[in-house]
């Protein structure tokens, strides 16, 4: 009888702990995920054509759930500082080519040196334009490679212990690499934020 209530609450465990990947199919653009607000940790866009997606991380006590991103300022000697808001990207298509040329996308922009959590909360619903912000891409071979982006936040809560904020980006990069129909959902503890 013991043995039979270990292995229930084992089972109830296990499976309260799974978490679906949050991906849900855009039928208009095939490989890229469905704009949501819901906080799903879901990120993607294309790169030169070729969809690109937040990994999913599986946990070895099952479960899992998307990478989320990285949010943090990065204080500088000019002006302003950096926000910088990260995450890993992988190909997200059925071509069977798991190597790709790209692991992390950055979206920067300026920031003032006061900027805190609650100047973040107050980009809900602006759009940056190309001459402001910087689009990163970190390669599995060399260095970051540079180019410009827009952004648009089109919704940031906070309940006090998550931020969670969705918008669209796009950038080039030189006239080699396009991203395109980028959009993000993400969900983050407040802790994880450094401002």
């Amino acid at each position: 009888m013991m043995r039979n209530s270990i292995l229930f609450i084992v089972l109830i465990l296990f499976f309260s702990s799974c978490e679906k990947r949050n991906f849900f199919p855009d039928e208009d653009d095939p490989g890229l995920s469905r704009l949501t607000f819901h906080g799903y940790n879901i990120a993607t866009a294309y790169i030169n054509d070729v969809p690109y997606v937040n990994p999913y991380r599986h946990s070895i006590f099952g479960g899992g759930g998307n990478y989320r991103p990285a949010v943090k300022r990065f204080i500088s000697n000019s002006d302003f500082d950096t926000l910088s808001i990260s995450w890993l990207i992988e190909r997200n298509d059925t071509t069977g080519l798991y190597n790709t040329p790209f692991r992390n996308i950055s979206l920067l922009m300026p920031v003032s040196k006061a900027f805190t959590i609650r100047d973040f909360i107050a980009l809900r619903g602006k759009r940056f334009s190309s001459n402001t912000n910087v689009i990163l891409l970190n390669s599995n071979v060399s260095d970051s490679i540079k180019g410009v982006s827009n952004l648009y936040f089109i919704k940031i809560t906070d309940d006090a212990k998550y931020l969670t904020f969705s918008g669209l980006f796009d950038g080039n990069i030189g006239d080699s690499i396009k991203i395109t129909k980028g959009r993000f959902d993400f969900r983050i503890d407040v802790t994880d934020v450094n401002f």
